[in-house]
């Protein structure tokens, strides 16, 4: 009986896994195929081409400079936002202040609030300063999930001893110096867990880039994917061989930091 349930949750398990897996497997190898072939009968590719690839590039002059800007976009992001989660975090985990609670309490109602809420405030606010049509205009992106960022340092920080920074501050360490040499190693998990997040959201962000840029040669890779669609006729291949560009990067992060992301997911979704 207990081999029966096994054998049916792998089943159940390896459904989902398939359904999962499947968009990704459709767009590579829809990329892979020549424009006329992109939606006849059969999944593999009949011949197998590698031209839709270099076809983006020759097609699109800017396709680069979309990349480029992605990637500017996301590593910046990433950067700003892991050592600012750290920082909040590390304050609301482990510094009394008054507050500090009420604090915390708005912090989580910020994260029930919706994007697209605060999208006609945020772009009258970026166009007051001047910042629409520029990088710093995906800023309101970058703080909506820096207040995710926080809670996770948090509720990860939270769980470690108290004795460790009560001995570092035996030992000397002032409030700066337990940071960034206590506090910063011990947050592996975690800081995988938010690195691989944020980027995701940058990375794959559309919307918002969507409304603030409006020159293509700022634009990053999910909006300049749009030129490829046209008013009568829809280069699927090409979008798809495009959408390759997006999804790797993604891929490769989330490869590299897989098993902390699990352990920073688990340590910081059953702490209190």
């Amino acid at each position: 009986m207990r081999r029966a349930r096994a054998i049916l949750l792998y089943a159940v398990l390896a459904i989902f896994a398939l359904a999962s897996v499947s968009p990704f497997g459709f767009a590579l190898l829809t990329s892979l195929k020549e424009p006329g072939q992109a939606f006849l009968p059969g999944v593999w590719p009949r011949p197998l081409t590698f031209e839709n690839y270099f076809e983006v590039v020759r097609t699109m002059p800017l396709f680069l400079r979309w990349v480029f800007n992605s990637l500017l976009v996301a590593v910046v992001s990433v950067a700003l936002l892991l050592l600012l989660s750290l920082m909040g975090g590390f304050s609301l985990a482990r510094i009394a202040f008054p507050g500090r609670k009420a604090l915390f309490v708005v912090l989580l109602a910020s994260m029930t609030i919706p994007n697209q809420v605060l999208w006609i405030p945020n772009y009258v606010t970026l166009a007051r300063l001047g910042w629409i049509d520029t990088y710093w205009g995906l800023v309101p992106g970058l703080v909506a999930t820096l207040s995710s960022g926080i809670f996770m340092v948090a509720q990860f920080l939270r769980a470690l001893p108290v004795e460790l920074e009560e001995a570092a501050t035996l030992d000397g360490l002032s409030r700066y110096g337990m940071f960034w040499r206590l506090i910063v190693p011990l947050t592996g998990p975690v800081a995988a867990t938010v690195t691989i997040t944020s980027f995701m959201a940058s990375w794959n962000a559309f919307a918002w880039p969507l409304i603030v840029l409006n020159s293509p040669e700022w634009f990053t890779l999910p909006v300049g994917l749009n030129f490829f669609k046209g008013l009568y006729v829809t280069r699927w291949t090409l979008i798809m061989a495009g959408s390759m560009f997006n999804t790797l990067p993604v891929l490769v992060v989330f490869a590299v930091f897989q098993r902390h992301f699990i352990k920073g997911v688990a340590a910081t979704g059953l702490k209190e």
